[in-house]
């Protein structure tokens, strides 16, 4: 039986939050560590103007030009994650939406596992 409308809509929410704490776990652990919030209390509100400001501020981390590239992607796939999301609890639902969502979050989630594995790295 396909998941109902709002299952999947609480599926993506899920993923959206899981992929937000891991970018906050990740940002701690950068050369400049950068502190999001996080918790359950996060709203939407505080975390999208923090992912658009670590891209913002990401140039001057001192890291290699991957890594950057790896950190920006991670934001700007959630930042459009975020945004299909917004539309798709907004305005009608459509299965391409989520699964437009659910390719952003993977892609996320693969660069932020790239770039944890090169903050792990070196720590030494």
């Amino acid at each position: 039986m396909a998941d109902s409308q709002d299952e999947v809509i609480e599926r993506l929410a899920l993923g959206l939050s899981v992929t937000y704490s891991g970018l906050a776990r990740v940002c701690l652990a950068l050369p400049v560590p950068i502190a999001l919030a996080t918790g359950p209390g996060v709203s939407n509100l505080e975390a999208i103007p923090a992912v658009r400001r670590i891209m913002e501020v990401l140039r001057d981390q001192p890291m290699p030009e991957e890594q950057h590239g790896n950190l920006y992607s991670v934001c700007a796939y959630w930042l459009a994650a975020m945004d299909v999301f917004t539309v798709l609890v907004a305005a009608e639902f459509h299965a391409a939406r989520a699964m437009s969502i659910e390719a952003c979050l993977m892609m996320a989630d693969g660069c932020l596992l790239d770039i944890a594995g090169w903050a792990a790295s070196q720590d030494g």
